[in-house]
């Protein structure tokens, strides 16, 4: 969970008026671009990317399934425990 800010909201806000915001749309598709681009970041570091894996695992479970364009990029950045992993 997080807050985006953005001065280009609509001050009325109904369920309508934001699913059709073209706005929304914008800031929707430059959030899933940034997010693999920031969680590879996070995850040279193990440690930090085992808690955030820890928050985010069924996130990113749900995310390969659901969205067919970063499939792969999602998928990459999964853990799953292996016969070979050790842990």
């Amino acid at each position: 969970k997080g807050v985006v800010v953005s001065e280009n909201l609509p001050l009325d806000i109904r369920r309508e008026t934001l699913q059709q915001s073209k706005i929304l749309r914008v800031i929707k598709t430059n959030l899933v671009m940034k997010c693999p681009e920031m969680s590879a970041e996070i995850a040279e570091k193990k440690d930090d990317y085992t808690n955030l894996y820890e928050q985010l695992c069924k996130c990113l479970k749900l995310g390969v399934h659901d969205d067919s364009t970063n499939r792969t990029t999602i998928a990459e950045l999964s853990r799953r425990h292996t016969s070979k992993s050790g842990d």
